[in-house]
C-alpha cells in the first residue's frame, strides 16, 4: 500500500475482517504495548497503581479466602499478581506474548504460583471452574454481538455455582462518541505501531444499525510507505448489558458503585463495572 491509496480513499472507516482488532499478538507490537501498560505517566493502557490497588481492595472483599480467580485480558498481570499475594488462586489469559512473558517473570520473582496463558480469550477452554471471573477496562466491547453471547455463556459454565462475574464496560455514549470523533493526525518520532518516525492519521466511523464504532489508523513512514490498522467496538445500553447477562444464566447484575470501583478521571462517565452472580 502506498500514499496514493490514502490520498484517494473516499470510503468511511469500514474495516476488513482482519482489522477489527489491532495486532496485540504481534511480538514487537506487544512489547511496545507492554511499555504503555507499565507507564505511570498515563492510564490509557492500564490504570495507575493507586487506582488498581483501590479496585483490588474491593475485589478482595467480594471473595472467600483462597477463592479461585480468572482474569480474561489480564495484560501484564497487574491485578492477578496482587490478588495472588492476598492468597487467592489466580489464572490470567491474554493475547499479548510480551505481557504474558512479563507477568510470568514477575510471578516467578515474587514466588507466586499464577497460571498464565497467552491465548485469545475466545478460544480459551479451562480445565477447572472458578469462583470469580473478571474482564476489565472495556475489553468486553471489542467483541461482536455473537462473540459476546458465546463468551458470557462460557463464563457461566466456567463459574462455580453462585460464582461471580465482574465486567467493566463502556457506556453507549462513549462508544458512539469515539465513532463520531473527527479525524486527526500526529507526528510520531516513534509510537505504538512503529518504533521509527512516522505520521499517524486516525479516522472514525459510527454505524448506528450495527451499533459499532470503527477506528482506522493510517501509518505513513518517512519514505511514503503506508500501513493500515483498525479496531472496532460494539455499543450496548445499560439495560442491554443486564439482559445479556440474564440470558447467559446470570442474575443480580448490579452496577458497582463508583466509590468502590474508581475508573480514574480519564474514564469518568465512560466506563463502569457490573457484578453478576451465576445461577446456582
Amino acid at each position: 500500500m502506498d500514499i496514493s491509496t490514502l490520498i484517494f480513499n473516499r470510503s468511511a472507516a469500514t474495516l476488513a475482517d482482519n482489522e477489527r482488532k489491532i495486532p496485540w499478538d504481534e511480538p514487537a507490537f506487544s512489547q511496545r504495548m507492554l511499555e504503555n501498560h507499565l507507564s505511570q505517566e498515563h492510564d490509557w493502557a492500564s490504570r495507575r497503581l493507586p487506582v488498581i490497588e483501590s479496585q483490588i481492595d474491593w475485589i478482595a472483599r467480594q471473595l472467600a479466602p483462597a477463592a479461585s480467580v480468572l482474569d480474561l485480558g489480564c495484560g501484564p498481570g497487574l491485578y492477578v499478581q496482587r490478588l495472588a499475594q492476598r492468597g487467592f488462586h489466580c489464572t490470567g489469559i491474554d493475547f499479548s506474548p510480551a505481557a504474558i512473558h512479563y507477568a510470568r517473570e514477575q510471578a516467578l520473582a515474587c514466588g507466586l504460583e499464577i497460571h498464565y496463558q497467552q491465548q485469545d480469550v475466545r478460544n480459551f477452554t479451562p480445565e477447572r471452574q472458578f469462583d470469580f471471573i473478571m474482564m476489565t477496562f472495556g475489553e468486553f466491547n471489542v467483541f461482536s454481538v455473537s462473540e459476546v453471547q458465546t463468551l458470557l455463556a462460557r463464563c457461566r459454565q466456567w463459574l462455580t455455582p453462585g460464582g461471580q462475574l465482574l465486567l467493566e464496560v463502556h457506556t453507549w455514549d462513549e462508544v458512539k462518541r469515539q465513532g463520531l470523533a473527527a479525524p486527526q493526525w500526529q507526528r510520531c518520532p516513534q509510537g505504538l505501531f512503529l518504533p521509527r518516525p512516522h505520521l499517524l492519521l486516525t479516522e472514525h466511523a459510527w454505524d448506528e444499525a450495527a451499533r459499532t464504532s470503527s477506528t482506522r489508523f493510517w501509518v505513513v513512514e518517512e519514505q511514503g510507505e503506508v500501513m493500515r490498522f483498525g479496531s472496532q467496538m460494539t455499543a450496548w445500553r445499560d439495560d442491554e448489558y443486564r439482559q445479556l447477562l440474564n440470558e447467559a444464566g446470570f442474575h443480580r447484575a448490579e452496577n458497582v458503585k463508583a466509590d468502590n470501583w474508581p475508573v480514574s478521571a480519564t474514564f469518568e462517565g465512560k466506563l463502569f463495572a457490573l457484578l453478576a452472580k451465576a445461577s446456582e
